[in-house]
C-alpha cells in the first residue's frame, strides 16, 4: 500500500460522502484507464429484484481505444490502520456484496502524462460478469430507471444526487454522471419533487399508474421519510459500522447525543461523530424514553424497564441511508 502499516481505499461511489468506517485521513486522487458508469444494478440498497436501480462500477478502457485520452475517475482515498483494516473489509465486503469484488489499483494525485502513482489502493468494481450487472443504456433509459428505483437503503435519485454533489464539491468532470444528473433533476423538477424533506406523494399519477405494484408499494413506504424530521441521534463508529455496512438495526448503546423533542414513530436525522448525516428512521421510542436508555446495553432496559419491549430504538427496515 502507499505506506507502511496504512491500508487505503479508494471510493468512487457512495463511500465518498459516507465511509462508515474510521480513518486516519483522506484525501482526493483518480485513478487511470478506468471511467465511472451507472451500469451496475442494486437489487439490494437502491432498488429491487423486480425493480433494480443502477449504481456506479468502473469499466476497463479498451487498449485499442483510439481516443487520445486517457480516463480519468476522481474519487477519495481513505488510509486506515493496517490493525483496524480486517474488520472494515470485513464490513464493506458485506455491504458490496451485490456484484463488488476487491481490486488492487494505482491512485495519483497530480494530473499529467509522466506523474508516478502515488501508491496502491483497494477498491471496489463490479465486473461484467456478475449476475446484476446491467450494461450501457441511454442516459435518458438510465436517468428515469434511477428516478424510479428505490430500495432497502433509499432512493436511487439521493444516490445520484450525493456523487454529483462529490463531485462538484472536488471541483472536477464526470460528463457521464453529470448528465444523468441532469435528466433526473428535470424529472424531479417536473414531477415537483424536492432534493430534501419532500414527500413522495407529490409523484404524479401517470408516474404511479406505470410502475410496478411493487414499486407502488415502496413509494409508498418511503414517503415518510421525506418529511421534516423531528429530531437528531448522534452515533458511535461502531454504530455507523453497523447500520451503513451491516443493514443493522440502532441500538441504545451506539447512541451518544439526541437533540430534539419527538414522540413515538417519530422521524430522526442520524449522524457520526463528525456530525455528518447518515441516516434517517422511524423511532420507536419518544424522545424522553429514548433519553432513559442512551449508551445502555439491552439487558439493562429490553423487558426489564417497564414500556421497552423493543430492542431497537429504531428497526432497520425503519432506517434509509443518505
Amino acid at each position: 500500500m502507499c505506506e507502511d502499516m496504512f491500508v487505503y481505499l479508494f471510493g468512487y461511489g457512495s463511500l465518498m460522502w459516507r465511509p462508515g468506517f474510521p480513518y486516519s485521513r483522506k484525501f482526493n486522487a483518480y485513478i487511470k484507464g478506468w471511467k465511472r458508469v451507472f451500469y451496475q444494478g442494486s437489487t439490494d440498497h437502491r432498488g429491487t429484484v423486480e425493480n433494480p436501480g443502477r449504481v456506479v462500477t468502473l469499466i476497463k478502457q479498451p487498449e485499442d481505444d483510439k481516443s487520445n485520452e486517457v480516463w480519468l475517475t476522481w474519487g477519495t482515498v481513505y488510509s486506515i490502520s493496517d490493525d483496524a483494516a480486517m474488520p472494515i473489509l470485513k464490513n464493506l465486503d458485506y455491504r458490496e456484496k451485490g456484484g463488488y469484488e476487491r481490486h488492487e489499483l494505482d491512485v495519483f494525485l497530480e494530473e499529467g502524462d509522466d506523474i508516478e502513482p502515488y501508491g496502491k489502493a483497494i477498491v471496489y468494481l463490479a465486473t461484467t460478469e456478475n449476475l446484476e450487472f446491467l450494461g450501457e443504456d441511454t442516459n435518458e433509459n438510465i436517468a428515469n430507471q434511477i428516478f424510479r428505483s428505490i430500495g432497502p437503503s433509499g432512493r436511487n435519485i439521493d444516490y445520484l444526487l450525493k456523487l454529483a454533489n462529490s463531485l462538484h464539491d472536488m471541483g472536477v468532470t464526470d460528463k457521464h454522471v453529470f448528465e444523468i444528473e441532469r435528466l433526473v433533476l428535470e424529472l424531479m423538477s417536473h414531477h415537483k419533487i424536492n432534493h430534501h424533506n419532500e414527500t413522495i406523494e407529490n409523484i404524479t399519477d401517470s408516474l404511479l399508474s406505470s410502475s410496478p405494484d411493487k414499486s407502488l408499494e415502496l413509494l409508498n413506504q418511503h414517503k415518510r421519510f421525506y418529511s421534516k424530521p423531528l429530531g437528531q441521534l448522534w452515533i458511535d463508529d461502531g454504530a455507523v459500522q453497523a447500520i451503513s455496512q451491516r443493514a443493522k438495526s440502532l441500538l441504545p448503546v451506539g447512541i451518544i447525543k439526541m437533540v430534539g423533542e419527538f414522540p413515538k414513530d417519530s422521524l430522526v436525522t442520524i449522524l457520526d461523530v463528525n456530525s455528518s448525516q447518515i441516516s434517517r428512521g422511524i423511532t420507536n421510542y419518544s424522545s424522553d424514553d429514548i433519553n432513559l436508555i442512551i449508551g445502555k446495553q439491552s439487558k439493562d432496559y429490553f423487558n426489564t424497564l417497564t414500556g421497552f419491549t423493543k430492542e431497537a430504538v429504531i428497526d432497520h427496515n425503519n432506517l434509509i441511508l443518505l
